[in-house]
């Protein structure tokens, strides 16, 4: 079971403890839901006075809380050490599986570091190498010549392709598939003729790649997936697409192939981009937005096509009033004709 005490909640966010040290907790909650036994957390000053009314056992906040029963820890980013929290109740929670099953079928010419774990009925193929701490869990797929860095996890049903590369603590989410063919082909008589798909999938460290994702190698260069990207479930990353440094792909984002995206670019949800463009450092592409054209560093777009935020807003104002100024047209266009009319007897 879970217990952490107000005393390693204020080592861990290395904040300043107010009330009993020993004050335990053993699960955290939302502020107005948390019992005796529970953590909450105060990020938003407005809250503090619904937080004084809290029966928590632990409060995290950014403001000592006139009120509040509990025992305190005021620190300078309560939400940042809540994720310090979180992680070792995860630990508890959800414990990654260890040693290798049975039913795993493994490649004798596979090579396994210390404490990796592979569930019941995956495979591992030949040639391929899991670093330390890997866990592969149940009905996942490793194949030939995978190299997979240490502490990175492999959650069920996930796919990836011979030959594709796996930095150290990743995460990837159950059903993505990574590795499998970019989508390619030329066009002959009427035929489509696919063009084999030779390249591989590069991803570096602390990547985390969600539920039914798919990353496609490269034709005849690699797919790259650099440290610290995010991607979320739903995505598409076609073909010799490059994903920068922590950038973030919200569900159901997508690209064709050849795309770059730069460094702490967000692409949110259900945007795309056609192929062969960039996405500049630090730019976001709004939900829903689909560019056809290369996105400048630091800029923000949005709408279809992609336009610069502060005009696709004055655009969708202007829709809105799209009624009233076709009605006001019309009402012109009578007066206009009746004006003609007019003239037309007078002469």
């Amino acid at each position: 079971m879970f217990r952490m005490t107000a005393q390693q909640i204020a080592e861990i966010a290395g904040g300043r403890l107010q009330g009993a040290a020993d004050a335990t907790i053993t699960g955290v909650r939302p502020l107005e839901d948390a019992g005796p036994s529970d953590l909450a957390f105060l990020a938003k000053k407005e809250l503090a006075e619904k937080a004084g009314t809290c029966r928590a056992a632990v409060l995290l906040t950014a403001w000592q809380v006139a009120g509040f029963a509990g025992a305190q820890v005021v620190c300078k980013d309560p939400e940042l050490a809540l994720t310090h929290v979180l992680a070792a109740l995860r630990a508890v929670q959800f414990p990654l599986p260890t040693g290798i099953s049975p039913s795993a079928v493994i490649s004798p010419r596979a090579r396994l570091g210390q404490n990796v774990s592979v569930g019941a009925w995956s495979v591992v193929g030949d040639g391929a190498e899991l670093g330390d701490g890997v866990a592969v869990y149940p009905l996942a797929y490793v194949g030939r010549n995978v190299r997979i860095g240490a502490r990175t996890v492999i959650h069920p049903h996930v796919t990836i392709g011979d030959g594709t590369r796996i930095g150290t603590d990743c995460i990837v989410h159950p059903g993505a598939v990574i590795g499998d063919d970019g989508f390619g082909f030329i066009q002959r008589e009427g035929r489509s003729i696919k063009l084999q798909q030779v390249g591989g999938v590069c991803i570096g460290d602390n990547v985390e790649i969600g539920g039914l994702t798919s990353i496609d190698r490269g034709m005849i260069q690699d797919t790259v997936v650099e440290n610290g990207a995010k991607i979320d479930k739903h995505c598409h990353i076609a073909h010799n697409c490059r994903i920068g440094e922590h950038s973030i792909l919200a569900g159901y984002a997508r690209m064709g192939g050849s795309v770059t995206v730069g460094r702490g670019a967000v692409m949110a949800a259900g945007s795309g981009i056609v192929d062969h463009k960039t996405i500049g450092e630090g730019a976001v592409l709004a939900a829903g937005t689909g560019s056809i054209s290369d996105v400048k560093p630091g800029e923000t777009v949005m709408g279809y096509p992609a336009r610069p935020l502060r005009e696709q807003l004055r655009i969708n104002a202007l829709q809105g009033r799209l009624p009233d100024m076709h009605r006001r047209l019309m009402e012109l266009e009578k007066e206009v004709e009746a004006l003609k009319k007019r003239l037309e007897e007078s002469k």
